[in-house]
């Protein structure tokens, strides 16, 4: 056990240790800085252009924000793109290397605390598996929190592009005026599009890469909406106004079945901390009494079955209040 522990320590200090050196060439350097004055300094925006200011601000952090030696590493890992995408799609600045650093450093803070609380080694996995997946949790909620932002402002947005359309403006301008109007995140996906518009993509093209960066089903049912449209021809400010109302009344049946599934919500969640919180309780409270529990090899694998039944149980729960509209 003392082995473990000092191995432990040992990666933490080299995790602050690197954490450290990257700040430093982050935010203190006088290389970086020069960077930034540079990039400050290389033009004023316009004003329709935010979206160049966002550019030069990613420019700008992963010019200065990457841990070199580890971008090399992971560049021979050709699975870790579903991680760079879902930092895109979170909308976090965040470069890869940094996140598997952070991702490392909360391994090794849970699995030294595992340590000291003397879990045995398979707490110490344990709790180590949780400290290197808890970054990649946070963003995967920060992504859906996003998407679902996005989803609430799609109405609005499509009413807007529907207005525009009847007051004979191009498509293109109502998506200029959602890009202009509305805050994060529709605002600025819809302005990227317009901008791969004016570069010269054909709309369908620049709507079909907006489905992509942001995984909405109603987003799709507009973009094939759409594409439809420009090849059998037809209203498309009533085709857009009809999908609005679709959306909107989606919701409503969303908000109803949501109402209807809180009791088994709240039940589940009761169910799922009770336990923990007796857990922790009566480790503090009498040490002694719970020790068994993580020292013995039986309490040890008691401990894993009831984790494993707790997880199966959360499942089945999810699975019967997941109503799909």
């Amino acid at each position: 056990m003392t082995i473990f522990i000092s191995i432990g320590i040992f990666v933490s200090i080299i995790l602050f240790l690197e954490g450290g050196f990257h700040i430093y060439h982050t935010y203190i350097s006088p290389r970086t800085k020069k960077i930034k004055r540079r990039l400050r300094n290389s033009g004023k925006p316009k004003a329709s252009g935010h979206e160049q200011l966002q550019q030069a601000n990613v420019i700008r952090q992963r010019a200065t924000g990457n841990v070199q030696w580890l971008n090399i590493l992971l560049a021979k890992v050709t699975s870790l793109s579903a991680i760079e995408t879902l930092l895109i799609q979170s909308n976090s600045h965040m470069p890869l290397s940094v996140f598997v650093l952070i991702s490392f450093v909360t391994a090794a803070f849970a699995a030294v605390a595992a340590a000291l609380y003397h879990l045995g080694v398979l707490g110490m996995l344990g709790c180590g598996m949780v400290g290197l997946f808890l970054p990649y949790m946070y963003m995967r909620w920060k992504r859906k929190s996003r998407f679902l932002v996005f989803q609430q402002q799609l109405p609005d947005a499509l009413d807007l592009m529907a207005r525009a359309l009847r007051a004979g403006h191009a498509f293109s301008v109502g998506m200029k005026m959602v890009g202009d109007e509305f805050p994060d995140p529709i605002g600025p996906e819809m302005g990227r599009a317009v901008e791969e518009i004016s570069y010269g993509i054909e709309i369908p093209e620049a709507l079909k890469s907006l489905s992509k960066r942001i995984e909405c089903v109603d987003l799709k049912f507009f973009v094939t909406a759409l594409i439809v449209q420009r090849e059998t021809g037809g209203n498309l400010a009533e085709i857009i106004e009809a999908i609005s109302r679709l959306i909107r009344l989606r919701f409503e049946l969303l908000g109803r079945v949501q109402a209807l599934s809180a009791e088994g919500k709240w039940s589940a969640i009761v169910l799922m901390a009770l336990p923990i919180v007796l857990l922790f309780g009566l480790s503090w409270i009498n040490p002694e009494y719970m020790d068994p529990l993580y020292s013995d090899p039986t309490g040890q694998m008691m401990l894993a079955v009831a984790i494993v039944w707790m997880m199966i149980g959360g499942v089945v729960i999810k699975r019967m209040i997941n109503i799909k509209t």
